[in-house]
């Protein structure tokens, strides 16, 4: 009941909404690779729909996991600073950073942990940090400066999940690419899952950046990012499709090594409703008429994207999830304008089959 699931995603390459795929789908005891389609790079950066390179698509090939780096990397890391006593949901961010928001009204520094996590702190979606500096001491010092122009509202913030990666630096006194492995992919078999740079090989090219002068290709794609080195709290992981098939299942069975099941099931509440990304619980995006997860999906289900063209979505209902990983940025972010209907329609698929017909 999953085959059309390969011609969708052979549809979209071939029209160029994406220039490859893979997608897991399981439940709570396996997964299966369902397709794996398309190149890794077009063989021309002024290519048609269709052009193949030397090198395809594999099941494990690694992609840029863009925004999925929030829930994978952030949420879980906190998670486990929260469930050792070390953090508390309600901590506010001048607990540990006494600079945070200095002589600001409204001040960062009133900012809780939740709402960091939320997207309700009222900061910036965005912020231009890879204008100012390529230092990762002083991007953190730019940062802690932060303005909150929407207070009151839920904006999906890049800003907020920075400082979460800092914020996990700071109390644990070591590296988020290293606490993330200890904590997260160790425990959970996610082996080649990691902050980058990684080789090239077998990995999925992002954008041919203008600013940086080159493709990229195991380099991470989000500017912000690429200024503080390549580690951080919104974006900078790589990995491929069954590791995050191990990370999603782990959370359909809330089996988690970084939270008790009463702790990751606390999180799934509504806390916002942001304009861009719908309904939000503590780090994910929950279901809504609209959202990727497709009409079929049921209500109780939840996930989240990441800008490279990457998906992650969870129904403990019906049980089942789903891995989609895509570059649809290569080899310029202005392509692949389809991506919220290929996801939406996948998962409708994919919702489907386990939905037993009436």
């Amino acid at each position: 009941m999953l085959e059309p699931i390969t011609s969708l995603i052979t549809d979209a390459v071939h029209s160029g909404v994406v220039p490859g795929a893979v997608v897991v789908v399981g439940d709570r005891d396996r997964w299966d690779v369902v397709a794996a389609s398309g190149v890794l790079a077009y063989a021309s950066l002024a290519h048609a729909p269709g052009t193949q390179s030397a090198t395809p698509v594999r099941p494990d090939s690694r992609y840029d996991l863009a925004s999925l780096t929030k829930v994978v990397a952030t949420l879980p890391s906190v998670l486990a600073l929260v469930s050792a006593g070390e953090v508390r949901l309600e901590d506010r961010l001048e607990h540990f950073f006494s600079n945070a928001g200095w002589g600001q009204s409204p001040s960062l520094a009133d900012v809780t942990v939740a709402q960091l996590l939320s997207h309700t702190a009222g900061l910036a979606a965005l912020s231009p940090l890879y204008t100012v500096t390529d230092n990762r001491r002083t991007g953190l010092a730019y940062l802690l400066q932060s303005a909150r122009p929407n207070v009151g509202a839920c904006v999906y913030s890049d800003v907020g999940y920075m400082l979460l990666g800092a914020l996990v630096e700071r109390v644990s006194g070591r590296g988020l690419e290293r606490f993330a492995r200890d904590h997260v992919f160790g425990p959970l078999g996610m082996a080649a899952t990691d902050y980058g740079p990684v080789p090239p090989d077998n990995v999925a090219a992002t954008e041919d950046c203008g600013w940086r002068g080159r493709l990229l290709q195991g380099e991470v794609h989000d500017e912000n990012a690429f200024a503080l080195g390549g580690v951080a709290g919104h974006a900078g992981l790589f990995g491929p499709a069954e590791d995050l098939a191990r990370y999603a299942r782990a959370w359909l069975r809330l089996e988690l090594p970084f939270a008790s099941p009463e702790l990751a099931a606390s999180l799934l509440v509504h806390q916002g409703t942001c304009s861009t990304t719908g309904r939000r619980s503590l780090g994910w995006q929950l279901h809504s008429p609209d959202c990727i997860g497709g009409r079929a999906a049921s209500p109780a289900s939840f996930g989240h994207s990441g800008f490279t063209g990457t998906s992650v979505w969870i129904d403990p209902e019906q049980g089942w999830f789903t891995v989609l990983l895509t570059n649809r940025v290569h080899p310029s972010r202005r392509a692949g304008a389809g991506i919220h209907a290929l996801r939406r329609a996948v998962h409708e698929v994919v919702a489907r089959a386990f939905t037993p017909s009436s």
